[in-house]
Protein backbone atom coordinates (compact mmCIF):
# COMPACT_ATOMS: atom_id res chain seq x y z
CA UNK A 1 0.00 0.00 0.00
CA UNK A 2 2.80 2.39 0.90
CA UNK A 3 4.70 1.61 -2.31
CA UNK A 4 1.52 2.23 -4.35
CA UNK A 5 1.20 5.70 -2.83
CA UNK A 6 4.76 6.48 -3.89
CA UNK A 7 4.10 5.30 -7.48
CA UNK A 8 0.95 7.41 -7.61
CA UNK A 9 2.92 10.46 -6.57
CA UNK A 10 5.53 9.73 -9.24
CA UNK A 11 2.87 9.37 -11.99
CA UNK A 12 1.30 12.69 -10.97
CA UNK A 13 4.63 14.41 -11.34
CA UNK A 14 5.38 12.81 -14.73
CA UNK A 15 1.96 13.74 -16.18
CA UNK A 16 2.16 17.30 -14.97
CA UNK A 17 -0.63 17.04 -12.45
CA UNK A 18 1.43 18.47 -9.61
CA UNK A 19 1.20 22.22 -8.88
CA UNK A 20 3.26 24.14 -11.43
CA UNK A 21 5.09 25.98 -8.66
CA UNK A 22 7.13 22.87 -7.97
CA UNK A 23 10.20 22.82 -10.17
CA UNK A 24 11.94 19.58 -11.13
CA UNK A 25 14.65 19.83 -8.48
CA UNK A 26 12.22 20.45 -5.62
CA UNK A 27 9.96 17.64 -6.80
CA UNK A 28 12.85 15.15 -6.99
CA UNK A 29 13.88 16.09 -3.45
CA UNK A 30 10.31 15.61 -2.25
CA UNK A 31 10.16 12.20 -3.89
CA UNK A 32 13.41 11.13 -2.24
CA UNK A 33 12.15 12.31 1.14
CA UNK A 34 8.83 10.51 0.65
CA UNK A 35 10.55 7.27 -0.36
CA UNK A 36 12.80 7.38 2.72
CA UNK A 37 9.79 7.98 4.97
CA UNK A 38 7.88 5.11 3.40
CA UNK A 39 10.83 2.74 3.81
CA UNK A 40 11.11 3.69 7.48
CA UNK A 41 7.37 3.22 7.98
CA UNK A 42 7.39 -0.21 6.34
CA UNK A 43 10.26 -1.34 8.60
CA UNK A 44 8.41 -0.07 11.68
CA UNK A 45 5.23 -1.88 10.66
CA UNK A 46 7.16 -5.12 10.16
CA UNK A 47 8.73 -4.84 13.63
CA UNK A 48 5.31 -4.14 15.16
CA UNK A 49 3.77 -7.17 13.45
CA UNK A 50 6.57 -9.44 14.69
CA UNK A 51 6.27 -8.16 18.26
CA UNK A 52 2.48 -8.50 18.18
CA UNK A 53 2.68 -12.11 16.95
CA UNK A 54 5.10 -12.95 19.74
CA UNK A 55 2.90 -11.40 22.42
CA UNK A 56 -0.23 -13.09 21.07
CA UNK A 57 1.54 -16.44 21.35
CA UNK A 58 2.24 -15.76 25.01
CA UNK A 59 -1.30 -14.68 25.79
CA UNK A 60 -2.82 -17.74 24.09
CA UNK A 61 -0.77 -20.02 26.32
CA UNK A 62 1.32 -21.45 23.50
CA UNK A 63 4.41 -20.47 25.46
CA UNK A 64 5.44 -18.32 28.38
CA UNK A 65 7.79 -15.37 28.47
CA UNK A 66 10.46 -17.61 30.12
CA UNK A 67 10.29 -20.33 27.48
CA UNK A 68 7.77 -22.80 28.93
CA UNK A 69 4.97 -24.60 27.14
CA UNK A 70 2.08 -25.50 29.47
CA UNK A 71 -0.37 -28.20 28.40
CA UNK A 72 -3.55 -29.02 30.32
CA UNK A 73 -3.69 -32.82 30.53
CA UNK A 74 -6.78 -33.36 32.71
CA UNK A 75 -9.43 -31.44 34.63
CA UNK A 76 -11.51 -33.06 37.39
CA UNK A 77 -14.55 -30.99 38.30
CA UNK A 78 -14.54 -32.07 41.95
CA UNK A 79 -11.34 -33.67 43.18
CA UNK A 80 -12.31 -33.88 46.86
CA UNK A 81 -12.56 -37.71 46.93
CA UNK A 82 -9.00 -37.90 45.58
CA UNK A 83 -7.69 -35.37 48.09
CA UNK A 84 -9.48 -37.13 50.95
CA UNK A 85 -7.96 -40.48 49.94
CA UNK A 86 -4.52 -38.91 49.58
CA UNK A 87 -4.40 -37.32 53.05
CA UNK A 88 -6.84 -37.97 55.85
CA UNK A 89 -6.11 -34.56 57.36
CA UNK A 90 -7.30 -32.65 54.30
CA UNK A 91 -10.46 -30.67 55.01
CA UNK A 92 -13.52 -30.96 52.77
CA UNK A 93 -14.41 -28.03 50.51
CA UNK A 94 -16.20 -25.10 52.08
CA UNK A 95 -20.00 -24.98 51.75
CA UNK A 96 -21.02 -24.22 48.18
CA UNK A 97 -17.51 -24.97 46.89
CA UNK A 98 -15.83 -27.80 45.00
CA UNK A 99 -12.20 -28.64 44.46
CA UNK A 100 -11.16 -28.09 40.85
CA UNK A 101 -8.19 -30.40 40.18
CA UNK A 102 -6.08 -29.58 37.14
CA UNK A 103 -3.23 -31.71 35.79
CA UNK A 104 -0.67 -29.95 33.60
CA UNK A 105 2.48 -30.91 31.76
CA UNK A 106 5.20 -28.30 31.52
CA UNK A 107 8.13 -28.44 29.15
CA UNK A 108 11.01 -26.08 28.43
CA UNK A 109 11.28 -24.84 24.88
CA UNK A 110 14.90 -24.65 23.80
CA UNK A 111 16.15 -21.07 23.90
CA UNK A 112 19.49 -19.36 23.47
CA UNK A 113 20.34 -19.55 27.17
CA UNK A 114 18.36 -22.75 28.00
CA UNK A 115 18.07 -21.59 31.59
CA UNK A 116 16.14 -24.06 33.82
CA UNK A 117 12.89 -22.72 35.29
CA UNK A 118 11.61 -23.37 38.81
CA UNK A 119 7.85 -23.89 38.88
CA UNK A 120 5.20 -24.90 41.40
CA UNK A 121 1.44 -24.72 41.90
CA UNK A 122 1.62 -21.30 43.59
CA UNK A 123 2.61 -19.84 40.21
CA UNK A 124 -0.93 -20.53 39.01
CA UNK A 125 -4.39 -19.17 39.71
CA UNK A 126 -7.82 -19.67 38.20
CA UNK A 127 -10.48 -17.18 37.11
CA UNK A 128 -14.05 -18.11 36.15
CA UNK A 129 -17.18 -16.45 34.84
CA UNK A 130 -17.49 -14.35 38.01
CA UNK A 131 -14.05 -12.82 37.37
CA UNK A 132 -12.92 -13.75 40.88
CA UNK A 133 -9.38 -15.03 41.43
CA UNK A 134 -8.89 -18.47 43.02
CA UNK A 135 -5.33 -19.24 44.10
CA UNK A 136 -3.67 -22.28 45.64
CA UNK A 137 -2.69 -20.82 49.00
CA UNK A 138 -5.44 -18.64 50.50
CA UNK A 139 -7.66 -20.05 53.25
CA UNK A 140 -10.84 -19.80 51.17
CA UNK A 141 -9.49 -21.37 47.98
CA UNK A 142 -6.66 -23.81 48.77
CA UNK A 143 -7.27 -27.58 48.75
CA UNK A 144 -4.80 -28.80 51.36
CA UNK A 145 -2.19 -31.44 50.56
CA UNK A 146 -2.54 -32.12 46.84
CA UNK A 147 -1.54 -35.48 45.33
CA UNK A 148 1.32 -35.02 42.89
CA UNK A 149 1.33 -31.25 43.41
CA UNK A 150 3.14 -29.45 40.62
CA UNK A 151 6.66 -28.61 41.77
CA UNK A 152 10.10 -28.88 40.23
CA UNK A 153 12.70 -27.48 37.89
CA UNK A 154 11.97 -27.64 34.18
CA UNK A 155 14.88 -28.11 31.79
CA UNK A 156 14.89 -28.64 28.04
CA UNK A 157 14.04 -32.20 27.08
CA UNK A 158 12.66 -33.14 30.52
CA UNK A 159 8.99 -32.14 30.92
CA UNK A 160 7.33 -32.43 34.31
CA UNK A 161 3.72 -33.18 35.18
CA UNK A 162 1.78 -32.21 38.28
CA UNK A 163 -1.53 -31.13 39.81
CA UNK A 164 -2.96 -27.72 40.67
CA UNK A 165 -6.03 -27.49 42.90
CA UNK A 166 -8.29 -24.60 43.91
CA UNK A 167 -11.70 -24.33 45.53
CA UNK A 168 -14.32 -22.74 43.28
CA UNK A 169 -18.09 -22.17 43.54
CA UNK A 170 -20.05 -25.31 42.65
CA UNK A 171 -22.04 -23.66 39.85
CA UNK A 172 -19.28 -21.56 38.30
CA UNK A 173 -17.97 -22.39 34.80
CA UNK A 174 -15.76 -21.01 32.01
CA UNK A 175 -12.51 -21.24 33.92
CA UNK A 176 -9.16 -19.95 32.73
CA UNK A 177 -5.85 -21.14 34.16
CA UNK A 178 -3.37 -18.30 34.63
CA UNK A 179 0.38 -18.74 34.87
CA UNK A 180 1.84 -15.73 36.63
CA UNK A 181 5.14 -16.19 38.43
CA UNK A 182 5.29 -12.50 39.33
CA UNK A 183 8.86 -12.09 38.08
CA UNK A 184 9.92 -8.70 36.71
CA UNK A 185 6.34 -7.76 35.78
CA UNK A 186 6.34 -10.21 32.90
CA UNK A 187 2.99 -10.91 31.16
CA UNK A 188 0.72 -13.58 32.59
CA UNK A 189 -0.31 -16.50 30.37
CA UNK A 190 -4.01 -17.39 30.02
CA UNK A 191 -5.05 -20.97 29.21
CA UNK A 192 -8.80 -21.70 28.79
CA UNK A 193 -9.82 -24.87 30.63
CA UNK A 194 -12.21 -27.53 29.37
CA UNK A 195 -15.33 -28.18 31.45
CA UNK A 196 -13.64 -31.24 32.92
CA UNK A 197 -14.83 -34.65 34.00
CA UNK A 198 -16.23 -36.36 37.07
CA UNK A 199 -14.13 -38.97 38.88
CA UNK A 200 -14.56 -42.33 37.20
CA UNK A 201 -15.33 -40.96 33.76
Amino acid sequence: MLTALLLSFQRAWLTGNLPSALDAQATAAALRSTEEALTTAEAALQQTATASSSLEGVLRGERTWNGLRIEVVDVVRDGWPLLKAHNQYNNPPLPGKRMLLITVQVQKIETADNEPVQIDESDFKVVGARQEVYNTYSKETHCGVVPNALSGVVVAGRPIRGDICVQVPVQEKNFVLIYDSGVNEQPAVYIPLPEGRDIGE
